[in-house]
């Protein structure tokens, strides 16, 4: 008897919670509508918040990573490029994608973006962390369409591709899935209500939802499956005299991520070395997310490329 009433007050739980959670997502589609536009790129829609006049100029998020977070350097810089910034498929307005994609799929959607949105080229491609394999690739695969690329403390492959690192990644893979299965109950949005203190309600809003899980989970995982291929000296060509700044941080990685440390600096002279005309820019008083830290060395960055671009 006991056991069934456990049950069943285990199942008025979830019950509660999954209503919970879909009416706070009807309420939040209409609390929170685009900023941008909604470009279909092939079967499905990827959201793009351009703004400013000057050089393209297109920021990829890294793993987990909303671009709303970036809205106050898209402002800055908007002074001096057209600076774009887009969400990818399951993040905050795109739409969501079944897994597993891998980063050619990433590169292929940003491709298409562009060209559906009718961005003039080239551009200087910014990507944080995970976003810059993904800049890397795309110079790969399009180098007259790329006017220079700023990594923003983007790991090298010397430093993703260790057992340990990628165990680690693994771990935090699995705990994604987790939260996506918990979001289907809105455990992740009333955990936020009560415990995250910040401006952002919107952003809060998109980063509990399956859609923002599952799309960090596979991130995650898109890197993973690639670790073999990304280890092989072909894997990214060197971009010859191709513009670039590389910006890595300067306070070490707290946790259980200071097992990047260990090859991180030569990974980032790595990076540096892929062009003939590259700068290797420390931020100081930074941790992994310069952006908030330091946002002004990555507008001077970029500001110094613009400059070259005709």
């Amino acid at each position: 008897m006991l056991l069934w009433s456990a049950i069943a007050v285990v199942l008025f739980l979830l019950t509660v919670g999954a209503v919970y959670e879909e009416r706070s997502r009807r309420r939040d589609i209409i609390r929170f509508p685009a900023l941008g536009r909604l470009i279909d790129v092939g079967g499905h829609r990827l959201h793009l918040l351009a703004k400013g006049v000057g050089p393209t100029v297109v920021i990829e998020q890294g793993a987990g990573g909303p671009s709303l977070a970036w809205l106050g350097l898209q402002e800055q810089m908007a002074e001096f490029a057209h600076v774009c910034l887009y969400d990818r498929a399951g993040y905050q307005w795109s739409d969501p994608l079944p897994a597993p994609r891998s980063l050619e799929d990433r590169v292929r959607d940003l491709r298409t973006l562009l060209h559906a949105a009718q961005l003039p080229e080239p551009y200087i491609l910014v990507g944080h962390s995970y976003g810059g394999f993904l800049i890397r690739l795309f110079a790969r695969e399009y180098p007259a369409s790329v006017a220079g690329l700023v990594l923003v403390d983007t790991p090298h492959e010397l430093s993703y591709c260790q057992r340990d690192v990628l165990s680690l990644y693994a771990k935090f893979t699995l705990l994604m899935k987790a939260m996506r299965l918990l979001s289907l109950f809105g455990l992740p949005r009333l955990l936020t209500a009560w415990f995250t203190k910040t401006d952002s309600e919107q952003m809060n809003a998109f980063m509990v939802r399956r859609e923002y899980y599952a799309a960090a989970s596979d991130d995650i995982a898109s890197l993973q499956r690639a670790a073999p291929w990304l280890i092989k000296p072909e894997a990214f060509s060197p971009l010859g005299d191709l513009p670039i700044a590389v910006i890595t941080h300067g306070q070490p990685f707290p946790g259980p991520f200071a097992l990047l440390e260990k090859t991180w600096r030569e990974g980032q002279d790595r990076l540096a070395a892929l062009s003939t005309n590259s700068v290797l820019l420390v931020a100081e008083k930074s941790n992994h997310m310069i952006q908030n830290d330091e946002p002004e060395i990555i507008v001077e960055a970029v500001r110094s490329l613009t400059v070259a671009v005709p």
